[in-house]
């Protein structure tokens, strides 16, 4: 009987961990690198608040693996009873504000909408409809980090950018950003430069050689 004894231990902690998750109701501990997990997050995440720990670790998989701003994501039970997670969180670079219904949408670096936003201090693209077009987005990220333009506006198939001293700037929604920006930095400073600010009102990159007008 002694001999048995270690062996009956072994086999009903085993059950007893096997069950355990179907019984132990839990709360969630959510946290991000940033800190707090988004309200969007928490706000899906807690109807599961006091359910089972297997039916809590079951549908927070599903729910964050269908969330657009969660990269990456780990569960740990925590005793007695906190089921703690932590997310890696994608940071959005630029957004889009829709004209006709004046709702934001945050995006990230790849043009994925990551949420909806009340307001923003992110460089912002403003235009019809929600679908992000990548290359404006990536200017006027560049125009931003360069002159401090947070707003442009996407009319007749182009982007155009009002600059701080009165200038506005035409580029197309096509071709590589890195050269576009390039060309209006060179430019724009040889403009400065020259003291002939005053003389020019619009620049139009949509040309293979930049208009002046």
């Amino acid at each position: 009987m002694i001999k048995k004894l270690p062996l009956f231990l072994i086999l009903f902690c085993f059950i007893l961990l096997f069950f355990i998750p179907f019984f132990i109701k839990v709360r969630i501990d959510c946290k991000s690198q940033f800190g707090e997990c988004p309200d969007e997050v928490n706000f899906k995440l807690k109807p599961l608040n006091s359910r089972t720990l297997f039916y809590v670790k079951k549908n927070t998989s599903k729910i964050l693996k269908a969330d657009a701003l969660v990269s990456s994501f780990s569960t740990q039970y925590k005793f007695p009873d906190i089921l703690e997670i932590n997310l890696i969180v994608k940071k959005p670079l630029f957004a889009i504000k829709d004209i006709l219904t004046g709702r934001i949408f945050l995006i990230d670096k790849d043009g994925n909408i990551l949420t909806e936003a009340g307001t923003t201090s992110l460089p912002i693209i403003v235009q019809e409809g929600r679908e992000p077009n990548l290359i404006a987005l990536n200017l006027i990220l560049g125009v931003y980090q360069m002159y401090q333009v947070l707003y442009g506006t996407i009319a007749n198939d182009a982007l155009v950018v009002d600059m701080p001293v009165g200038l506005r700037v035409i580029f197309p929604l096509y071709g590589d950003p890195e050269v576009l920006l390039g060309s209006l930095r060179l430019i724009y400073s040889k403009i400065e430069t020259s003291d002939q600010e005053e003389k020019f009102s619009e620049i139009d990159l949509r040309f293979k050689n930049a208009v002046l007008r």
